[in-house]
């Protein structure tokens, strides 16, 4: 079953991407590889660079200046009567920008972006979106400052977008988009509902886990500003990463609390413990959005995530090694999701196009690690339901055989004296088997047993249509029934029954057992304590003996 679900897993992501890992469209013009890079202390200084004096060369976006200059000359890059544009980047956060539009007639215009404008004009695949001034001319450059970007996306990742095909891809992948959250959000009800039938830990990181990636992609993809235009851009920055460390961090307790006892060594616990900690200060720290590492802060927070995936694909394939169950759903979920950021790191150092459709493939992968976790949160659900019930049986087995009789096979004293009290509606009669000791003495202990065991299935043959009777030895030939009985005539007329079929049963004729009678002494309940009702009942069995035997005695 495990290598099935592996396969399913991969067919499906092997169908996806040759779905979405399709050629950019031709109205979609990249501006990344022309871009030239300067930085200055204020905006109105980064404007002034001259364009030559701008950096051009592979390093340009390492500058941290306060203020950043982009330029791109787009001569000819758009072809004429193409209609409306937008300009799109990638906002991550930052505090202010201006963008300037150069035309060939020498007419400029000039347009002030706040963050919360590219909050408004936010559109799918983490891009916003600036309407490009529509004049009776062609454009030939755009300039850009940009105060205090964040990640070195909001400079570099610049393009030229036709507004019908922006709108379409905005359109169609915001359903996708939705559709995934609506895939993420399953798996939390399947998890509460695992959750009422079996209180275990790793149910709860998995939710932990299904919900920071369900947030993840809920700020990461723009759908925040669908349900809330207001909603602060740098809030969506923070919580955009904050959500991927939860999940990464509950990803790493879940796959440990879900693996069998024993298949993860303690070493490799403690060292991806480490690791996730070593994340979550990274993490935590770039709040503090100090400058001295203000454009560094979200790599190394990369950064620090990857050893983290390694480490656990690690610790899971050496679990699936010893032979761990679980882990090769695991190994299923959690590889996609690796492939997808060593991807997303590649492409932050230009090793990777730009192009590459990373949040389609890290979407989906996040899609694949719910569903194979959620696989394997059933797979060790039922495993340890099974142990649990098996268990619980075993645990009634051994409270049955602790207050069983092993000889004759009804309850014992330990039973009897579990009792607290006998209910008002019940009685207690007390038997025993008259003479018994002389059978024991005349024909030995093992036909003694023999009359023991076949005295008790009189006994259960008396009450066999009385579900509430228990019938209990208490040691010897001693017995005791408890059952429903609300006045002394039915006692009398219960306990007499049972001494005549005690007394006709001829045993001699099966077993070459000898025939016995008993005495009986009864009482009734009254919701009195234990002790009482056995006192009074083994006084009025006293009185039967002392009477000649083989008669009952009902007290009071």
């Amino acid at each position: 079953m495990g290598q099935r679900a592996f396969a399913w897993l991969w067919g499906m992501l092997a169908v996806v991407l040759c779905g979405i890992a399709t050629p950019a469209s031709a109205r979609d013009y990249h501006l990344g590889d022309l871009l030239c890079v300067g930085g200055a202390v204020s905006a109105s200084e980064a404007f002034d660079l001259p364009a030559h004096a701008l950096d051009c060369s592979t390093t340009r976006f390492a500058n941290r200046s306060p203020f950043l200059r982009t330029h791109a000359d787009v001569v000819g890059l758009v072809p004429s009567g193409e209609g409306a544009l937008f300009w799109q980047t990638d906002p991550s956060s930052f505090d202010s920008m201006l963008l300037l539009f150069t035309y060939d007639n020498g007419e400029q215009r000039l347009v002030d972006v706040d963050p919360q404008m590219a909050a408004r004009n936010w559109f799918v695949r983490t891009r916003f979106s600036v309407p490009v001034p529509e004049v009776d001319a062609e454009l030939v450059a755009i300039d850009a400052v940009i105060e205090r970007p964040r990640t070195y996306a909001t400079a570099r990742d610049v393009r030229l977008v036709a507004v019908v095909e922006a709108m379409k891809q905005h359109y169609s992948r915001s359903l996708v988009y939705a559709l995934v959250c609506g895939l993420l959000i399953a798996p939390l009800i399947f998890d509460l509902l695992f959750l009422r039938m079996l209180r275990s830990r790793f149910i709860l990181w998995h939710m932990g886990l299904t919900f920071g990636l369900l947030g993840f992609v809920y700020f990461n993809s723009g759908l925040v500003f669908a349900s809330f235009p207001d909603f602060p851009l740098d809030a969506r920055y923070q919580l955009n990463t904050l959500t991927l460390a939860f999940a990464t961090a509950c990803a790493v307790m879940f796959a440990l609390d879900i693996t069998e006892e024993g298949f993860v060594a303690a070493g490799i616990r403690k060292v991806l413990i480490a690791l996730v900690t070593f994340m979550l200060v990274i993490r935590f720290a770039m709040m503090l959005d100090l400058e001295i590492w203000r454009m560094n802060d979200y790599n190394l927070y990369l950064f620090s995530i990857l050893p983290v995936s390694i480490a656990l694909i690690a610790a899971i394939f050496c679990a699936f090694k010893r032979g761990s169950r679980v882990a090769i759903y695991l190994l299923a979920a959690f590889f996609p999701i690796l492939v997808g950021g060593v991807i997303r790191l590649l492409m932050e150092f230009t090793f990777v196009s730009k192009e590459f459709p990373i949040d389609d493939l890290l979407f989906l992968a996040m899609v694949l690690l719910v569903l194979g976790t959620s696989a394997a949160v059933g797979d060790r659900f039922m495993v340890l339901r099974v142990e649990r019930d098996r268990a619980r049986i075993n645990a009634l087995k051994m409270q049955r055989m602790a207050h069983s009789d092993a000889l004759t096979g009804v309850a014992n004293r330990r039973a009897f004296d579990a009792l607290e009290r006998i209910e008002d509606g019940q009685a207690l009669i007390m038997a025993d088997i008259d003479h018994f000791k002389a059978i024991n003495d005349a024909m030995g202990h093992a036909v003694g047993d023999a009359v023991l065991a076949d005295t008790a299935g009189t006994f259960r043959r008396a009450f066999s249509d009385d579900k509430s009777a228990r019938i209990y030895r208490l040691g010897g030939e001693e017995f005791a029934v408890v059952f429903d009985c609300w006045d002394q005539q039915t006692l009398r007329d219960t306990a007499e029954a049972v001494r005549r079929k005690v007394d006709g049963v001829k045993r001699r004729r099966e077993g070459d057992l000898p025939n016995v009678t008993i005495s009986i002494g009864g009482t009734l309940g009254r919701g009195r304590s234990l002790a009482r009702v056995y006192e009074e009942a083994d006084k009025a069995l006293y009185r039967a003996k002392q009477s000649g035997r083989n008669r009952v005695v009902i007290s009071g």
